[in-house]
């Protein structure tokens, strides 16, 4: 800083003057400035603001809403009702003369098996 001191030297009348301003000049431009927060990858600043904390609650009443959600959800299972008995509550799933492979699960076989025979 030569050019510095000679401009302090020309412009102030006494040396203690100049290292002061020296002094604050380079508090004022120094790269150790307090004033610039440099964060790395892992750091994480907390909001303490009443908006921060009032986002917070929403989004923590959120994830137990969806945590709910999820845990009341059952999967859809669709049964069908068996042909061969008149009460809704017989599925074909528990019907044991339905286990077997036959013309409700091939319909377009059967039929074509059924019209391709001849009399």
């Amino acid at each position: 800083m030569p050019v510095i001191r000679g401009v302090h030297d020309v412009a102030t009348d006494t040396s203690v003057e100049t290292r002061k301003l020296e002094g604050k000049l380079d508090a004022l431009f120094s790269a150790r400035n307090d004033a610039i927060v440099i964060r790395g990858v892992h750091d994480v600043a907390t909001d303490t603001s009443a908006e921060g904390r009032k986002l917070e609650g929403k989004l923590d009443a959120l994830v137990n809403l969806v945590t709910q959600l999820a845990a009341n959800q059952k999967p859809a299972f669709v049964a069908r009702v068996c042909r061969i008995r008149s009460s809704n509550d017989h599925h074909t799933s528990v019907c044991p003369s339905s286990q077997q492979a036959g013309v409700d699960e091939h319909p377009q076989a059967y039929a074509a098996n059924t019209y391709s025979k001849q009399p």
